[in-house]
């Protein structure tokens, strides 16, 4: 397999005692639920099951986020859904069971129709080949690099466009998956400057083909 040499640098500054996006210590509380392993994407879709009346709701966009930039903690599931009215909304589940509020969803140039989504089935969302596919892609990291979490692990219907130009090679009800890795360079994981750390990684997109294998997405 290609290894990552195609990948986005990021990073996320800290003063050096507080984080200059919050609180620090948030990032040690609570349970965890690493973002690379299997049974915390078991956990998610059993939530999901409890939580989602999917004989009301179509899911067509599911994103799984990690909580913090680099802390490998899946936080909460991102759903798009429309219901049989075609209002379409944006909603939250967290890993300890809260709902979060309902957005309305903006479709921008998609057309969200009811009748015409097929819907993403939680039934077939397989943990174990998440896990699997996750795995896969930590072997692609360059050597001297070194894991540090999966960011979002989604899946998307292809819906259609308001024009039909836009809608040229694409497969309208099908499904794209993707997922982003985050890995450092070691030795070289942090600057500081100024009395702040700033934390330098990579971030690779994962293209998961239909058939279950996986890419990188090259630039």
């Amino acid at each position: 397999m290609k290894k990552l040499f195609f990948t986005t640098a990021w990073s996320v500054c800290f003063a050096l005692m507080t984080s200059c996006g919050g609180n620090i210590s948030s990032l040690l509380e609570g349970t965890k639920h690493p973002a690379d392993q299997a049974d915390s994407y078991a956990k998610a879709v059993e939530i999901l099951k409890e939580k989602v009346d999917t004989t009301k709701f179509k899911i067509f966009a599911m994103r799984f986020n990690e909580r913090e930039e680099l802390s490998n903690d899946l936080s909460h599931i991102s759903l798009d859904m429309v219901n049989s009215d075609n209002y379409a909304f944006r909603q939250a589940y967290y890993m300890d069971g809260r709902v979060g509020k309902m957005n309305e969803y903006s479709s921008g140039v998609n057309v969200v129709n009811y009748e015409n989504i097929k819907g993403i089935s939680l039934a077939k969302i397989d943990p174990a080949v998440i896990g699997r596919q996750i795995e896969e892609a930590k072997q692609l990291i360059p050597e001297g690099h070194t894991f540090k979490s999966i960011s979002v692990y989604q899946i998307d219907e292809v819906l259609p466009k308001n024009s039909s130009l836009l809608n040229r090679g694409k497969e309208i009800g099908s499904q794209k998956v993707n997922f982003k890795i985050c890995f450092t360079e070691d030795g070289k994981e942090t600057e500081t400057s100024g009395g702040q750390v700033t934390h330098l990684y990579y971030e690779s997109n994962i293209i998961v083909n239909p058939d279950g294998s996986i890419a990188p997405e090259e630039e």
